[in-house]
């Protein structure tokens, strides 16, 4: 009865924030990819109508300027030095490192799904895409998947702790970023605009693009080299201990 009711509360807690819109750029961000993929997105939705799109759209502006506000904060915070970000490091660079481990979180976070939804694609239909099927003949060898699962999980903690030490405003005093009131800086030292960007940026938009076009996914030559890494990271036998 427990493990259904938290089964429950999860589900709707997450359809709740999904309703809520404050995610809707990442929808954006899939129609736009599946534009230059000249993939259309398969989905078994009816079609909207008027008030539909227009409560959708809505939502998905109201995401992508609260999305933009915590990117122009955080950036601003980067080049004052007034995150928690380790001393002496410049702020452009903090930015570059930044964005190359949210690109390669969100690459973890995506090959996780793109396997998942090839499983039961025909092989033959696999083989036209070389890379892919390289990228999953590696995944699905022999324990190798249960093995990038745990890789992939030491990446992305580690990833994760790095992002919030750039990300995590620390004004004290009276500063506060763009002449906003103490009271509007304290609740934004509280991290959740950094929250916001790295579930996005980080997670969301990968997952659902994996999830949306598997195949171009996993031919992302990347993806090898990911793979392989978290294999090595399992291998080190640092997290072995989920193998009981």
């Amino acid at each position: 009865i427990n493990n259904n009711f938290m089964l429950y509360f999860v589900t709707y807690m997450s359809l709740l924030v999904e309703f809520s819109g404050l995610l809707h750029s990442v929808y954006l961000v899939q129609m736009i990819f599946s534009k230059f993929a000249g993939k259309p997105i398969e989905s078994n939705e009816a079609p909207r109508n008027f008030l539909q799109n227009t409560f959708f759209w809505g939502r998905t502006l109201v995401s992508l300027v609260i999305l933009c506000f915590a990117f122009a904060v955080t950036i601003e915070a980067l080049f004052t030095e007034k995150t928690t970000m380790w001393k002496g490091i410049p702020g452009w660079v903090s930015i570059v490192i930044l964005f190359v481990l949210m690109i390669v979180v969100g690459i973890m976070e995506g090959i996780q799904n793109a396997l998942f939804a090839v499983v039961n694609i025909p092989e033959p239909f696999l083989q036209v895409h070389p890379i892919a099927y390289a990228n999953c003949q590696l995944a699905f060898k022999g324990q190798n998947l249960k093995a990038f699962l745990i890789g992939r999980q030491i990446c992305a903690a580690s990833g994760m702790f790095v992002i919030a030490r750039i990300m995590t405003l620390n004004y004290s005093g009276n500063e506060t970023v763009f002449g906003f009131s103490e009271s509007v800086q304290t609740l934004l030292n509280t991290g959740l605009l950094g929250a916001m960007i790295t579930t996005i940026v980080a997670s969301l938009i990968w997952r659902i693009i994996a999830s949306s076009f598997p195949i171009v996914f996993l031919s992302n030559p990347i993806v090898y080299i990911i793979i392989r890494l978290c294999l090595l990271l399992d291998g080190a036998g640092v997290c072995s201990a989920a193998w009981v």
